[in-house]
């Protein structure tokens, strides 16, 4: 854990950004509204900021991996590969996509009111946003968003996490060199106090908020005041199915990517597996595997291993607590023991859980993986819907297409992983997010720019049809209502069984049949 302060914005000056933010806005797009081609000039415009965001990341490549070694001990391997790889290739993958992205999207109906006119959907921007980001990747999550947030046209406030402040201070430096249009993007540093004064004020387009659902309840509920849109990136206990058609062969490979996704970032990720539901018939293989993997993975591990720590004490406080009071039997690496100075905690794997553990009470946000034994997957099933439900993500290692279907069919959840833990993240263009209790809305790629901005119908209707719409004026008469019905009430093709209709092109085709079939018998005969 950083031990160096952070220095919070005034509670005054925070007023005082919201305003330049929400100004900032309006002027640009007044000033676009100016020139000849507003949607080309708007385009060039934010692929600079785009590029400039870029390489202001790129150039600070080694401060972002210095500052979360600072803020909780992590590996420069993870920084690179969970963060600063991912944050980049985000940008990037933006700066491909945008053009085709901002294009607006043509309709057609041909029923007579809209057949003759011009329908497209118009991406437009939202004005100002808010982006909140955590802390357990508090450069890749803040800034990601806001890249969306420029892709989509607006302006945008950052609140870093006050809990990484190194990383807090890398965001803001990057923000600062990347030398963005003035006040396009502004920070906002501060924990409680000043997060309220921003979620208080009613002037946000959309709130992007990060974190735990607790704290994403209490920003949804500030938001509804002034009927701010939100997204909220929530976590949830994400549950491990090794089902009893999975191959033993496979338990070892299965487990290593089920350590990759659970102990990397000391288990502080939304989307890490929080507990694994293991069929009885496997758990033995299961459970020596994860304890020989454990000696292998982190051999004479102690608190100077190359792993990530607790954030703060409280984090550490909290798992260690579980660790203590639960009923199961825990395993770690070399027999390490947590180090309340350090904050580390060593990877535990925690056998004989059941559900009224403590360690199934709330999300594991830490290096700790409880394994449950089932015999019926319903029951278990039953269980998972029960007491978390709607999980961010659900795992699966299994062999059988059925009990997969059977998962995938019972249980709802953000997203799902077949085989693997957490790569789904990287997938460039695919919807990331929860559902229910684990969040709304999605980001990532094209559902970044999404996020940020609006569908709106533009459609322009010529004059010179007005003698075909001619109904919708007064004087009603009965034979305006024939017309109206006959022009706009559309047909069914089914009949009241559920059964299709024989359309004309049906019966044309079956007539030609019994025609041709006819011309043919007399024809041989």
């Amino acid at each position: 854990m950083s031990t160096q302060q952070l220095e919070y914005t005034p509670l005054d000056e925070i007023d005082r950004k919201i305003q330049r933010s929400v100004d900032y806005y309006h002027n640009r797009q007044r000033n676009l509204a100016q020139v000849r081609n507003p949607s080309k000039h708007d385009l060039q415009f934010r692929e600079l900021q785009l590029k400039k965001l870029y390489y202001a990341v790129k150039d600070n490549e080694q401060e972002i991996v210095k500052a979360l070694q600072a803020d909780f001990h992590r590996s420069p391997l993870e920084t690179i590969g969970l963060e600063y790889c991912k944050l980049v290739g985000d940008i990037l993958n933006m700066l491909k996509g945008l053009k085709k992205w901002v294009k607006p999207e043509k309709v057609a109906d041909n029923s007579p009111p809209f057949m003759f006119g011009k329908i497209v959907i118009e991406k437009a921007s939202l004005g100002s946003v808010l982006v909140i980001s955590p802390f357990n990747f508090p450069v890749m999550l803040g800034l990601t968003p806001v890249a969306g947030a420029i892709a989509g046209g607006n302006s945008v406030i950052l609140k870093p996490s006050e809990l990484t402040p190194c990383s807090a201070r890398i965001c803001e430096k990057i923000i600062r060199e990347a030398n963005l249009d003035e006040n396009l993007v502004q920070i906002v540093q501060g924990a409680v106090p000043e997060t309220t004064r921003l979620l208080e004020c009613g002037k946000f387009s959309k709130i992007f908020y990060t974190g735990s659902p607790a704290v994403g309840s209490i920003v949804a509920e500030k938001a509804a005041k002034s009927l701010t849109p939100c997204v909220l990136e929530l976590g949830g206990k994400s549950p491990v199915y090794i089902t009893e058609n999975f191959s033993n062969m496979k338990i070892e490979t299965a487990l290593k990517r089920i350590y990759f996704g659970k102990f990397g970032n000391a288990g502080q990720i939304c989307v890490a597996p929080d507990y694994m539901l293991v069929h009885e018939s496997k758990y033995e293989v299961v459970l020596q595997v994860a304890k020989k993997l454990l000696e292998e993975f982190w051999p004479g591990f102690n608190q100077n291993t190359d792993y990530t720590h607790m954030v703060n004490f409280k984090a550490y406080s909290n798992t260690v607590q579980k660790l203590k009071t639960t009923k199961g039997q825990v395993y770690t690496p070399n027999f390490a023991e947590p180090d309340e100075i350090s904050l580390c905690i060593p990877p535990s794997v925690i056998s004989n859980v059941d559900w009224a553990d403590p360690l199934m009470m709330e999300e594991n946000f830490g290096p700790v993986l409880p394994l449950i034994k089932y015999s019926n997957l319903d029951d278990a099933l039953d269980n998972v819907i029960k007491y978390h439900d709607t999980p961010l993500v659900q795992y699966i290692f299994s062999d059988s297409k059925a009990d997969i279907d059977h998962i995938l069919t019972r249980v709802r959840s953000g997203d799902c992983l077949i085989g693997d833990t957490m790569m789904h993240v990287g997938i460039n263009n695919a919807p990331f997010g929860g559902i229910g209790n684990s969040g709304y809305g999605s980001y990532g790629g094209v559902f970044s720019f999404k996020a940020f901005t609006h569908e709106r119908i533009v459609f322009k209707q010529p004059f010179w049809m007005d003698f075909l719409l001619t109904m919708r004026y007064p004087p009603f008469t009965e034979s305006k209502l024939k017309l109206m019905k006959l022009a706009s009430e559309p047909q069914p093709w089914f009949n009241r069984d559920g059964t299709d209709k024989l359309s004309y092109k049906k019966v044309l085709a079956i007539s030609s049949m019994i025609v041709l079939t006819a011309y043919i018998v007399n024809g041989l005969q």
